[in-house]
């Protein structure tokens, strides 16, 4: 990879990118102590942050036919869509703290724990990896 050109992202790392947006958008669902109550956060800030994460995702995982096509604006236009429709899931999840949702909600919490956490892992081996294969690249030091 030289200098000027973009980094890619593998197609796991992309899908890893969505669960984890998924899993923020899901565990505002329900009373139970999600991120968003960990941190004190809005559940509006974690379904933006959701949605962006989705939308990022989506953005290194989609053809690149489909990408050049979609490439008239600049790449965090596409972002705010996905952030919009995080903020929208998250005031959604407010349904699944009314007594007759909250079943529901607890499904959805457990289920976008285990997204979230499957998520992370997968981001954090693949930068591991990225990380170990850098180091074994060789340096050009005539460039100095």
């Amino acid at each position: 990879m030289s200098l000027g050109s973009s980094p890619t992202v593998p197609k796991v790392a992309s899908v890893a990118l969505m669960m984890v947006g998924v899993g923020l958008i899901g565990m505002t669902a329900s009373e139970l102590p999600g991120i968003a109550e960990q941190l004190e956060a809005p559940r509006w800030l974690m379904g933006v942050l959701g949605g962006i994460l989705i939308g990022a995702g989506w953005q290194s995982y989609r053809p690149k036919k489909l990408a050049s096509l979609m490439r008239r604006l600049p790449p965090w236009v596409d972002l705010v869509p996905a952030g919009v429709m995080g903020i929208v899931l998250a005031k959604l999840s407010d349904y699944t703290r009314s007594p007759e949702g909250q079943m529901l909600g607890l499904a959805i919490n457990d289920g976008a724990r285990v997204l979230f956490g499957v998520g992370i892992g997968i981001l954090l081996g693949w930068v591991a990896y990225e990380s170990t294969r850098r180091a074994d690249l060789p340096t050009d030091s005539s460039s100095h």
